[in-house]
């Protein structure tokens, strides 16, 4: 998903090895504990939404005042005469959207106590046991990789939203934070394949980067707007 995913559901420090061991599950194969900390869900994602949020305007303003500012100029007067200042706030707008979904899905995430990779819960008709996702082996890795590439997969249509609406004003600065969210994603998708643990690293950084574009794009409608 979004920011969401790049919210820890882990604070404490473990090793690789102890991140990897098995959950323990109670007798209808149901994780016994969830991963998330004791604090508020909301509460726990506002923070860390204004956290990264704000380090992303600031990284946008930096951008724009000490790179090629009369060329981010030039581009938001075409914003401003063509009036689409809207239609960048519009895209920030949704982007928060997204945000509180997946709030709303943590908030039963950690009440339910399905801890990832596992998306959904089975249960065969007549059984008193439920079906989750193999964690070990080799099937394992293949199912949290399968998970890593899903999460690529979900950020790519907001990604590219901000992409193309944040290309047309920083052309350069969008092409290195391409190469930086990439550079995330992959380092998220192997470090998922390992242990669920190990993808939090990644995904807070593509979470930064997501938030920087996003600094860029309310820069740039905020000023279109008080151009007209």
């Amino acid at each position: 998903a979004t920011l969401a995913q790049g919210v820890p559901t882990h604070f404490s420090r473990t090793s690789r090895h102890q991140s990897a061991m098995p959950q323990e599950l109670d007798a209808r194969g149901l994780p016994v504990k969830t991963d998330y900390p004791t604090m508020p869900v909301p509460a726990m994602y506002a923070m860390f939404s204004s956290v990264l949020g704000s380090m992303g305007v600031g990284i946008g303003f930096a951008i724009y005042k000490f790179g090629a500012t009369s060329k981010f100029d030039g581009k938001i007067d075409a914003l401003a005469k063509n009036d689409l200042g809207w239609v960048y706030l519009g895209l920030a707008a949704l982007k928060q959207t997204q945000f509180l979904i997946n709030v709303n899905l943590s908030v039963h995430r950690k009440e339910a106590k399905i801890n990832v990779p596992d998306q959904q819960v089975y249960k065969a008709h007549g059984a008193t046991t439920y079906v989750l996702m193999e964690q070990e082996g080799a099937l394992g890795s293949f199912n949290r990789a399968q998970r890593a590439l899903q999460n690529y997969l979900e950020q790519l249509p907001g990604f590219l939203a901000f992409f193309f609406s944040a290309g047309y004003v920083f052309p350069f600065p969008t092409f290195v934070m391409t190469l930086l969210f990439g550079g995330c994603r992959v380092s998220a998708a192997v470090g998922y394949t390992k242990a669920a643990k190990e993808r939090m690293a990644g995904n807070i950084a593509s979470s930064l980067v997501m938030e920087t574009f996003q600094g860029l794009v309310l820069l740039a409608g905020v000023k279109a707007l008080l151009r007209k």
